[in-house]
């Protein structure tokens, strides 16, 4: 995530924070101000219920007071002090009933008060659960957004730099093709221009035409070997590479090899051999197909090793898959560069270019295609073994 997105997501947060904050400093205020105003009302009626006694009480004793000094003239005799006694008597059990009424009323006032604040905090309580659940929903709800987009980002950062890469990739392509075919056509045109000169002097020299025309079918043959690779990767793009398997025997493929490169291992003095068993291995493969893979491996052993070089092809049959080798005593191949040789413009990325790094991942895909696999075994300084399985058939 990045650092501009945290911020907005932190503040995002605090503001959030800051909101329900108020949100409760309120809730408390007026649950305050509602309890004061409830208690002041009550206070109210409770002191006008009382003032309602006391002014009944004090009428009931004025009238009881007037009673007497009536019953005083009618009969002309004085209270006695008996009946005195009986009227404070009388006027404490009162008074003691109101106090006992305002005592009672004064814990059913505040039992009530009691049982108003809990239920206005639990319903406080609930009402903040809710807002906490809903702001905790809220920021997983930030996270989330937050995170795709960061996702997105990386995803398009990532897409901009793959895009880059490709197109510079595509450049460096685009130029050494152009300057490969160029340097086959000029190769070419160079040789007919010797011969023509030749001719036309009437010096017809065997060796100097035989070389020249050496020249111009080495940059034929290699000309048609990188259109036919472009070619290749360009179906490869859209799915348009077929194969057409047919059930062959691989030791009769590995001797067609042999003989379609005697005569380069003869001119640079290179030794090839054929190690299998005397039993034929069939599989169903696409005879040209595997044909241009061994090639591919045979010719980057041709182009890397010095003269004088060996190369060795075996084949090998094991329970479900038959294995083809391809070694040879070069040079080697370094171990950070085994991960890429398989790539696509392979050979754009090396110091040491020959080609346009084509050919093995033509051959990757070609065994890949047969249900197979490839890969290389190397030393730097004690040469390389390429090797690809293809699998047999059920019936083997």
């Amino acid at each position: 995530m990045g650092t501009n997105e945290t911020n907005s997501s932190q503040e995002l947060r605090d503001k959030t924070d800051k909101s329900l904050e108020d949100e409760r400093s309120k809730t408390d205020e007026y649950l305050e101000r509602k309890t004061e105003v409830v208690e002041a009302k009550a206070n109210e009626t409770i002191r006008v219920n009382r003032l309602v006694a006391d002014k009944d009480l004090e009428s009931h004793r004025t009238e009881a007071a007037l009673d007497k000094e009536h019953r005083l003239d009618v009969t002309g005799l004085r209270t006695s002090s008996f009946d005195e006694k009986v009227l404070v008597q009388e006027r404490e059990r009162s008074d003691q009933a109101l106090r006992v009424e305002r005592e009672n009323n004064d814990r059913a006032r505040t039992q009530e008060r009691i049982q108003k604040r809990l239920i206005a905090e639990a319903l406080l309580e609930n009402e903040r659960k809710e807002t906490d659940s809903n702001l905790l929903d809220e920021r997983i709800r930030i996270d989330v957004e937050s995170e795709h987009h960061s996702d997105r980002l990386a995803e398009e950062a990532s897409s901009h730099d793959l895009t880059k890469a490709a197109l510079i990739t595509r450049d460096q392509y685009l130029a050494i093709v152009s300057h490969d075919l160029q340097n086959s056509l000029i190769a070419m045109s160079i040789s007919t221009h010797l011969m023509r000169r030749d001719l036309s002097k009437n010096v017809i020299d065997s060796v100097s035409v035989l070389e020249n025309l050496g020249r111009i079918e080495r940059s034929a043959a290699g000309m048609d070997r990188m259109i036919s690779d472009l070619l290749d990767v360009e179906r490869m793009a859209h799915d348009k590479l077929l194969l057409k398997p047919e059930r062959i025997d691989l030791r009769s493929l590995l001797q067609e090899c042999l003989d379609l490169f005697a005569p380069v291992v003869a001119s640079k003095s290179f030794s090839m051999t054929i190690r299998t068993g005397p039993e034929p291995i069939f599989a169903d493969v696409d005879h040209d197909r595997i044909l241009q893979v061994l090639s591919n491996l045979i010719g980057n052993s041709l182009k890397f090793t010095p003269k004088r070089g060996t190369i060795d092809l075996s084949i090998r049959k094991q329970e479900t898959h038959v294995e083809i080798s391809v070694t040879d005593n070069g040079p080697g191949i370094p171990e950070q560069a085994k991960a890429q040789i398989f790539e696509r413009f392979s050979q754009l990325k090396m110091n040491d270019r020959r080609g346009l790094g084509l050919g093995l991942f033509i051959a990757k895909w070609i065994v890949e295609a047969h249900k197979g696999r490839i890969w290389v075994t190397s030393e730097v300084g004690k040469g390389s073994r390429f090797s690809f399985t293809i699998p047999l058939p059920i019936s083997n």
